[in-house]
């Protein structure tokens, strides 16, 4: 069946079913940036909070997407409220970021006959057919939302997020980070997913609820600060791939990026705990526009620089173990980077030491990350996003190197 016949079937089965009389535009992944988007300090019910800007009568079928320690916080009160709601909700529960968990739960939530659009890699394609939910709810982590993200995006429904941590701006943003199936490219990779319609953020949720969860708390703020605070030395390299002709720069959302990560940066330069209320708000808010500058450009570019391919290099390309997150890893490329370029070090540096950011071979060390596997990764980094121009490609790896022994007093 062509792509015409395909597209015609999506839209005639989807409309009589009603799964496409809910939300507007009917595209929901040519949204630039959420239709709303609502952070609280505490959100008693997340259903009427959720009724304050959709009519709940127009949703059909609701999937809420969450893992087994996100249910309990928020994904179950979520689907009760739709199911008290005659709404006839639906649930997945997602353990990892493989894409064959995807696959599977797209699998459950569409009737034969399946026709995919005809992309090289399957985790691109449109699902056209008749399928169950209106809206995918996206209710947990980073792993979660970037799971229901790329959900919605195959089976071309919108997508709500509903955090339950900060630790990174994928909250707000068309990407998502998924291990593909066995056989494709063997690291994570990031793949386009659906510009979320709304985001609720209830700060009640994710702050700690017990001494026990304190740990897990601090870990993910620091991470989520890392990830936020490295938009300063990304829009860096932004301007300075631009001035080089290496890129088009979008100056408003540069702007958005780099204004998300000033206004974390002020509060830690404050001196915020990482359980303070203004810290938690700021940094959810941070995440958030740094995600919609994503959006505006269709382009991780505003908050992915060389920082970031320091990262993907670590984790995917040298596959190195360590117990830092992606933010944590992050938050040490962009120290590398602010020296590099000659910007933001000092404060950058004093705020990540008083938190318990590596900033020192200690530091380093406590996250599992060692010198010289940093030191391989600069060098392989120059393999990750090749047309991307960063600090590095301009100075070379033996200059960021360099920078990298000199922040760490190495």
């Amino acid at each position: 069946m062509n792509d015409l016949l395909a597209k015609l079937l999506d839209q005639g089965v989807n409309r009589i079913s009603g799964v496409y009389t809910g939300f507007q535009p009917k595209r929901p992944n040519a949204l630039v940036i959420p239709r709303f988007v609502s952070i609280e300090h505490r959100i008693p019910s997340l259903i009427d909070a959720l009724g304050e800007f959709v009519d709940l009568g127009r949703l059909r079928r609701p999937l809420v997407i969450s893992d087994p320690v996100t249910w309990d916080i928020a994904g179950g009160e979520l689907y009760d409220g739709f199911e008290a709601a005659g709404l006839g909700p639906r649930k997945a529960l997602v353990g990892s970021n493989e894409y064959h968990h995807g696959a599977r739960v797209i699998e459950q939530m569409s009737y034969n006959p399946r026709l995919w659009s005809d992309e090289e890699w399957p985790w691109e394609r449109r699902l056209y057919g008749a399928k169950v939910p209106s809206v995918v709810f996206g209710v947990g982590g980073g792993t979660v939302i970037d799971m229901a993200k790329l959900i919605a995006f195959q089976l071309h429904v919108p997508c709500v997020t509903v955090p339950t941590s900060l630790a990174n701006d994928g909250i707000a943003s068309p990407f998502a980070v998924i291990r593909p199936p066995e056989g494709k490219p063997s690291a994570n990779v990031t793949v386009r997913a659906n510009t979320p319609l709304g985001v609720l953020i209830d700060l009640g949720r994710i702050k700690p609820r017990s001494e026990a969860a304190r740990g897990f708390f601090e870990r993910m703020m620091l991470s989520g600060i890392g990830d936020g605070v490295s938009n300063l030395t990304s829009t860096l390299d932004w301007e300075l791939a631009a001035a080089h002709g290496k890129d088009h720069l979008d100056y408003l959302a540069l702007l958005h990026a780099r204004s998300a990560g000033e206004v974390v940066l002020y509060r830690l330069e404050q001196g915020a705990a990482l359980d303070d209320d203004d810290l938690v708000l700021t940094l959810a808010s941070g995440l958030v526009s740094s995600g919609e500058a994503m959006a505006r450009v269709e382009s991780s570019r505003p908050a992915s620089g060389f920082e970031h391919k320091l990262y993907h290099a670590y984790q995917n390309v040298l596959g190195f173990d360590h117990r830092a997150t992606h933010g944590i890893l992050v938050a040490v490329g962009t120290l590398i980077s602010a020296s590099a370029h000659g910007q933001w070090l000092e404060p950058m540096r004093a705020s990540f030491g008083r938190i318990g950011l590596p900033v020192d071979a200690a530091g380093l060390e406590h996250f599992g990350l060692t010198a010289d596997r940093i030191e391989r990764a600069i060098t392989a980094s120059v393999g990750v996003k090749r047309e991307r121009y960063t600090i590095l490609e301009h100075l070379g790896p033996d200059a960021l190197i360099a920078c990298f022994r000199e922040v760490y007093a190495l």
